[in-house]
């Protein structure tokens, strides 16, 4: 097995695969630790996933626990949102993936580049990689391309059908001591500022903050990420208190998402693409790392599953799998209306705050045990923007 990029998505992948006894290399283009433009939290799935990878203990050794996720509207309305969260840098994460995926019996083999894959025959794939001033190839019969939203590897192994990414974020680590000591939630604040898309402000580990802001659709291609980001700076109290006497941890640095799973093919032969490159960020949240995994261990189970019965039944598996996300995607897409109006996301804060029944809506939203059509009907949206006496209130 070749599985290409170790992030998530192809660190999921290889740990199920090795423990299977199969024979696996892990290749990635960066030498790690490396550190990966990202918000760094962790939602409900991303834990279903790391469950599954018998994980979550290892995860939560390093990661700042939250109580939650705080909605912030642009009048400063806000409400509480329970979930199971965390944040952990992507730096830290990524490394202890990859760590697990070794210790499942996989060989990883970082500093190598993609340069191209060829479909030999029925049986092998021939991949080959830029290593250094060499060129090295590997053969297998299965290739999981694992290589995030960069168009070009995507391009290389085929998969590729839009090169064009729907959204994009920017983001930076602050250090604040005196701010951590009572600050304990995951904030998402939506603003006129950030027309098309939010601003988030995440608690981590010794002090330091992730704060950044992500456009949604094509919100950035008419927008300055980092005028945007300033002007959020500025407006936002929570994020001007940060800055004030906080110290700047690294560079403001943006990288574009691939969301809403499209923009490549899943599946063709026994070569498969997982993660971020077919589109597995979530639109509307942005959330990435969960579905990432989930999609890398969905690849590695159709292999382990199917394998058997030839490269048709395993990409079918495999497709068909993911395609049972593709709903909610899609709901989510067309829910990305609402950053551009943010009297409306305004309004839904308010209403999730004075009413119990919808804060436990947006909950099961998070959670994935509410379906997310109600963001998109008429009666819905009746009862967020004039209010309900038949429901439960606090």
């Amino acid at each position: 097995m070749i599985v290409i990029g170790a992030g998530p998505a192809g660190c999921a992948a290889a740990r199920i695969l090795a423990k299977a006894n199969l024979s696996v290399g892990l290749f990635d283009k960066a030498v790690f630790p490396r550190d990966k433009i990202c918000g760094d939290a962790l939602i409900p799935d991303a834990y279903h996933a790391l469950e599954k990878l018998g994980l979550v203990e290892s995860v939560t050794r390093i990661a700042f626990p939250s109580q939650g996720m705080r909605l912030i509207g642009f009048d400063g309305s806000n409400v509480l949102v329970r979930a199971v969260s965390a944040c952990v840098p992507r730096l830290e994460l990524d490394e202890l993936l990859v760590k697990s995926a070794v210790e499942g019996g996989a060989e990883f083999l970082p500093g190598h580049e993609l340069v191209n894959v060829v479909n030999e025959d029925a049986t092998n794939y021939r991949v080959e990689f830029s290593y250094g001033a060499s060129s090295v190839a590997a053969r297998a019969e299965w290739v999981l391309l694992a290589t995030g939203a960069a168009v070009k590897p995507i391009r290389r192994a085929g998969l590729l059908l839009r090169a064009e990414s729907k959204s994009f974020a920017v983001r930076q680590y602050v250090r604040n001591e005196r701010v951590s000591k009572n600050f304990k939630e995951l904030v998402f604040a939506f603003d006129h500022t950030v027309k098309g898309g939010y601003g988030w402000v995440f608690p981590g580990p010794d002090a330091i903050f992730n704060i950044g802001i992500g456009f949604f659709g094509s919100a950035h291609k008419h927008s300055n990420a980092r005028r945007t980001y300033e002007r959020f700076i500025a407006k936002m109290p929570l994020a001007r208190d940060l800055m004030r006497d906080g110290e700047i941890m690294s560079p403001l640095k943006g990288s574009p998402l691939r969301t809403g799973l499209s923009g490549a093919r899943f599946a063709t032969g026994g070569l498969m693409g997982i993660g971020e490159c077919v589109g597995t960020t979530f639109p509307l949240t942005g959330e990435g790392i969960g579905k990432a995994m989930e999609t890398g261990i969905l690849a590695a189970d159709s292999i382990i599953s199917q394998s058997h019965l030839g490269r048709s039944a395993v990409a079918r598996t495999y497709t068909t799998g993911i395609s049972r996300l593709q709903p909610k995607y899609d709901v989510y897409r067309k829910a990305e209306f609402l950053f551009n109006w943010p009297y409306l996301t305004n309004k839904l804060v308010t209403h999730a705050a004075g009413n119990l029944y919808f804060r436990n809506k947006l909950e099961g939203l998070f959670n994935e045990t509410t379906d997310p059509a109600f963001l998109l009907t008429l009666s819905g949206w009746r009862k967020i923007l004039f209010g309900s006496g038949n429901e439960a209130r606090t």
